[in-house]
């Protein structure tokens, strides 16, 4: 780790577990800092994730009387990196990777010859070392072993600068660099104050940016015990200690009276034991049996479970619980897509997120990826110059996405320090009209004339029309052009309260931020039903864990020892603790465990739930299942009271 935390003249650590209050000491701070004089754009408030950068906004709002900027560091990362100097450093084009576009880029890394599963391993050690920021300011390589693992990463970095894409994993790292490189840009992006919720959250580099962008004080908000990946890859819970020591006197505050029901506490409090040995005791629990607030439901099949988790919905809003204060937990998207069913039948209004890493098809047929090819085309028609996109474009339609032909380009590129799109150009010009037939590079250059002819058809197109313009250039017809439509039509609303125009570089900038993350839209009056990572930010009334049965939590391969070794049992372990104990801790009310005991063999094995045993039943073969193996874990028992 080559660049060290950057010290803050005044810094405060709240730490605490979760339902304890951290978020509010934070918004209480906020408040002080404006009531003694500074002034709401002195203030740089980052959240986990964008929802919980919307919903501290609100509450910061609220508490303040004044409008304070509450974002993510992605958000601030590529803000950076977007401008004249940060492109200059970076040598990219400020655009973050898709996971449509890695599938691109996963193919041209294939052109070095690895078997794929030593390329993935592979390319995982180089985003955590990114992450971790082991390349020092100037982006030496030296931790790099010379031969083929420098080679592998010389391929991906020369593929990124070819199609000016940046990944999730390099971003906040770029941005530290740059930032220490170019102190008047350094000036510019700091702010008098910045507050950092859910610190232990992000990644090492994000919070080096968060550091940095402090002038002159910092306030972080952190629970070690919740190293939790919800937004940032590689959360580096080690980042909290590293604070302490970069700020030889800074203030630390330690909350340990938890606000949530008294089944939520104790759970908290045995799940934190686990996943933090010596962590300071949850307390303040209240007088009432920690039984009170704590519903297990049994069903016998998953209609039976999915209705009782309507009813156990219903009966909390019967209660007085306003809609939006009803999280539904649920371990499977499948089983999000049956609660969000069976709210329907009832008529409860409900909200999942809009899932932006959903699958868009299979890139080598034309209209099973008819999702991404629209929002590729949305990409080039808010800016032709694209060159990531580009590279999708000519890439659809191929069992290797042209690799071969791009592999050449670069080489090419590499030669004449020409760029994607000028060599693009370049070979359209050279080829004949009638292109080069059976080749590699004669597909890329009918791509190429067939995205530049799109894009000249929907100029000064805007909305719906431009989306129905593409989809109709792009011979989309039929249910699957209504599937594609409704899919990039969702990415490309806009978020709660946003403003802002329809042009193709709007939708196209809510598509490209919807596909690094799934986020809620309107909640207003909506029961919330969601994955333990969209739960950040939140503290519902009532939570219910939808589908709490083993093979959905945890994976069916943690119980199959040719999957899982001991060793890697154990890292799973934990990961499922963490991630249970920052959910399982934060109803202000109630918890409410839901499972069934059986299904049918078949659904069973689609769903990868770990079988018990089977049995004959009506001719019917029947699986049967367990609860989660961590339901001991938060179930209370008779005798316990605050």
């Amino acid at each position: 780790m080559a660049i060290e935390l950057t010290p803050t003249p005044e810094a405060v650590l709240v730490e605490g577990a979760v339902g304890c209050g951290k978020t509010t000491r934070l918004v209480e701070r906020a408040a002080a800092l404006l009531e003694g004089g500074a002034a709401p754009s002195d203030l740089l408030v980052l959240a986990a994730t964008p929802d919980a950068a919307r919903m501290l906004a609100a509450r910061l709002e609220a508490a303040c009387g004044a409008a304070v900027e509450a974002t993510c560091v992605r958000e601030v990362a590529l803000g950076l990196l977007a401008t004249e100097g940060g492109r200059a450093f970076s040598d990219r084009a400020g655009r973050l990777v898709t996971p449509v576009e890695m599938g691109f880029i996963m193919e041209d890394m294939k052109t070095c010859g690895l078997k794929n599963r030593r390329l993935k391993e592979m390319l995982k050690f180089f985003y955590r070392s990114w992450t971790e920021l082991v390349e020092d300011a100037d982006g030496n390589a030296d931790w790099l072993l010379a031969g083929e693992e420098a080679d592998v990463h010389g391929l991906l970095k020369g593929i990124l600068d070819f199609t000016g894409g940046i990944l999730e994993p390099e971003l906040s790292a770029l941005a530290v660099r740059y930032l220490l490189a170019d102190g008047e840009a350094l000036a510019g992006a700091q702010r008098a104050h910045v507050l950092v919720d859910d610190y232990q959250m992000l990644s090492r580099a994000s919070q080096h940016v968060a550091n940095l962008l402090a002038r002159d004080s910092i306030a972080v908000a952190a629970d070690p015990a919740a190293v939790v990946e919800v937004f940032d890859s590689y959360p580096y819970g080690e980042g909290v200690g590293e604070f302490t020591q970069a700020n030889a006197d800074c203030e630390r505050i330690v909350l340990t009276e938890s606000h949530a029901c008294g089944a939520a506490a104790h759970a908290a409090s045995r799940l934190r034991e686990d996943a933090a040995p010596g962590a300071p005791e949850i307390t303040g629990v209240g007088d009432a049996p920690a039984t009170d607030s704590f519903t297990a439901r049994e069903s016998a099949d998953p209609a039976a479970e999915v209705a009782a988790v309507a009813e156990a919905v219903e009966a909390a809003l019967g209660a007085g619980c306003a809609p939006e204060d009803v999280y539904v937990l649920t371990f499977h998207p499948a089983w999000m897509r049956q609660v969000l069913r069976a709210l329907a039948a009832r008529d409860i209004a409900a909200a999942a997120p809009v899932e932006g890493r959903l699958s868009v098809g299979d890139y080598r047929d034309l209209d099973r990826c008819a999702p991404a090819r629209l929002l590729a085309a949305l990409d080039l028609a808010a800016d032709p110059a694209n060159a990531l996109a580009w590279r999708s474009w000519c890439g659809f339609g191929d069992y290797l996405a042209n690799s071969a032909a791009f592999a050449d380009m670069r080489a090419g590129a590499a030669a004449e320090g020409a760029g994607l799109v000028a060599l693009l150009e370049e070979a359209s010009a050279a080829a004949p009209a009638e292109g080069f037939p059976n080749t590699g590079i004669g597909r890329i250059v009918d791509a190429y004339r067939a995205g530049r002819e799109l894009v000249a058809s929907v100029q000064g197109l805007e909305g719906d029309g431009l989306l129905d313009a593409l989809a109709a250039g792009l011979g989309l017809e039929g249910d699957g052009a209504a599937r594609a439509r409704a899919l990039v039509g969702a990415l490309t609303a806009p978020a709660p309260g946003e403003e802002g125009g329809t042009d193709a570089a709007t939708l196209s900038r809510r598509a490209r931020r919807a596909l690094g993350g799934a986020a809620f839209g309107d909640t207003a009056g909506r029961v919330l039903v969601g994955a333990p990572e969209h739960l950040v930010g939140r503290s519902p009334a009532v939570l219910v864990l939808a589908g709490f049965v083993n093979g959905f939590f945890p994976s069916r391969d943690y119980f199959d020892a040719t999957v899982m070794t001991p060793d890697k049992q154990k890292l799973a372990r934990a990961t499922d603790i963490r991630r249970l104990y920052a959910a399982a801790g934060k109803p202000t009310e109630r918890l409410v465990a839901s499972w069934f005991t059986s299904i049918d063999l078949v659904g069973a094995e689609q769903l990868k739930l770990e079988i018990g045993r089977v049995r004959l039943r009506r001719g019917e073969r029947i699986a049967t299942t367990s609860p989660s193996i961590y339901l001991k874990e938060i179930e209370p028992t008779e005798d316990q009271s605050a």
